[in-house]
């Protein structure tokens, strides 16, 4: 099997119509292939996050196209090379994984207790998104949170990390559930939603 490169490629750039298009479209002219990619507005900027591979001399015109691509688009993209250690096929790397959902009236520091929490039993997390709402009879901010995270068996227990959220959850008022990841069911949501 011939040798393929992995670039991550990541920008954060105020929000248009087009930014998937452009970047993912210099990507492919330079004959690289998208393995996996992430894109998020928040607060009016674009955080766009690809995983790309390529021959090496389609990842080295990736890398010197860069200059070209903030010229003519505007897009300054941040490029970094993944050594091969890190992208050793899927098979030899996975841990157990859980879903961590939680819920609770917003407070400063809530999603560092939770995160902390997971740090200290030996999880990492893969995927966190969260959001603030207004509750509807008081308008009192609701937090809502879903994260992904594995834990190594050698680092860290799921028994002794279900307790140690636990315990946070009855301390800080969380609803909190920890739910092991079905390997059939992909971990983020697919259903497309067209604002």
């Amino acid at each position: 099997m011939a040798t393929r490169d992995h670039l991550i490629l990541s920008a954060t750039e105020p929000d248009r119509p087009g930014l998937v298009a452009e970047l993912s479209g210099f990507i492919a002219v330079r004959g690289c292939n998208v393995e996996d990619s992430r894109v998020i507005v928040l607060g009016g900027y674009a955080g766009l996050m690809f995983l790309i591979s390529g021959t090496p001399e389609q990842a080295s015109a990736v890398e010197q196209g860069l200059t070209e691509l903030e010229r003519t688009a505007g897009l300054r993209v941040l490029v970094r090379r993944l050594p091969e250690s890190a992208v050793a096929p899927a098979a030899s790397r996975t841990p157990a994984a859980f879903v961590v959902t939680a819920s609770a009236m917003d407070h400063e520091g809530i999603i560092h207790a939770i995160t902390d929490v997971v740090r200290a039993n030996g999880g990492n997390i893969q995927e966190l998104e969260t959001s603030t709402e207004s509750a509807p009879m008081s308008g009192s901010p609701l937090f809502a949170m879903r994260m992904v995270i594995t834990l190594a068996e050698r680092h860290g227990s799921a028994a002794r990390l279900r307790t140690a959220l636990d315990a946070l959850a009855r301390a800080e008022a969380i609803d909190l559930d920890v739910q092991p990841v079905d390997d059939r069911q992909p971990t983020t949501n697919p259903t497309l939603r067209l604002v």
